[in-house]
């Protein structure tokens, strides 16, 4: 079963016949390498903390198996911070290169740095995944791929950032600046530029065009960062066959990464 992960993670087609979609994972030696995948794709993980409303969001600082503990970022809206010192406990799901994971892990200890606070966790005595087959995101490291939009009545307001993850629904973006958006609002003009070095054909400005539905937006203020989530509400065929190719690119160089060549 554990194949079937491996080949999403790497790149690669799954059979045409796969395992069922989700599994259980209880070794050790399964658990850290997706971990440590994680980490280097700069997953955002949701958190959910028990008898507690709401959702917040981290990230992996850092996976010491040989120690038992993982580190995590502050959760942020800071109101988790303080939902977490007094439960103790949370849930944690992210996506994968297309592969839903989900674990538990209990605080250990939390500490800060720069006024930031971090988390020292208990590693994952289990993890469960479970493979979307119609929505794989591709983190999309080195391809500097440039996000633009305009929001508002008559498109004033200029939106810009860059891609964090992409698939043929929708991408993931971190904003140059703060900006508030809303779940659910539509950015109507939204276009993406790439380094022409990085493609085979040579990407411009504005040859990806598309609207936007935010879905998912998460405020780190004390790192300044903001992400947005969205899917494409209306994308033409021409863009739409871009941005299949700039996928199977990213696919490939990230197969290129995974493999050491």
């Amino acid at each position: 079963m554990f194949k079937v992960l491996n080949k999403v993670i790497k790149g690669e087609k799954p059979s045409a016949n796969p395992a069922p979609s989700g599994f259980h994972i209880y070794e050790s030696r399964q658990i850290s390498p997706l971990l440590i995948q994680c980490y280097k794709a700069h997953i955002l993980f949701n958190v959910t903390i028990p008898k507690q409303q709401g959702h917040f969001s981290t990230a992996l600082l850092g996976i010491y198996d040989e120690h038992g503990f993982i580190v995590l970022d502050e959760l942020t809206p800071r109101i988790g911070h303080k939902l977490l010192l007094e439960n103790r406990r949370m849930h944690l799901s992210g996506r994968l290169a297309g592969v839903d994971l989900r674990f538990t892990t209990e605080l250990l200890d939390a500490k800060s740095k720069g006024g930031v606070a971090f988390y020292k966790a208990r590693m994952p005595q289990d993890l469960f995944y479970q493979q979307r087959r119609d929505d794989f995101r591709v983190p999309t490291s080195g391809a500097q791929i440039a996000f633009h939009a305009l929001r508002g009545e008559g498109g004033h307001q200029i939106v810009k950032g860059h891609v964090h993850d992409l698939s043929r629904k929708g991408i993931g973006v971190i904003l140059d600046d703060p900006i508030t958006l809303q779940q659910g609002e539509i950015l109507p003009s939204c276009s993406l530029s790439m380094d022409r070095e990085f493609g085979e054909e040579g990407w411009g400005e504005g040859n990806v065009s598309f609207s936007l539905e935010v879905c998912f937006i998460s405020n780190n203020d004390q790192r300044g960062i903001t992400r947005i989530g969205g899917r494409f509400e209306t994308i033409n065929a021409d863009s739409l066959r871009k941005v299949s190719r700039l996928l199977n690119q990213l696919e490939r160089a990230q197969a290129r990464r995974l493999h050491g060549t």
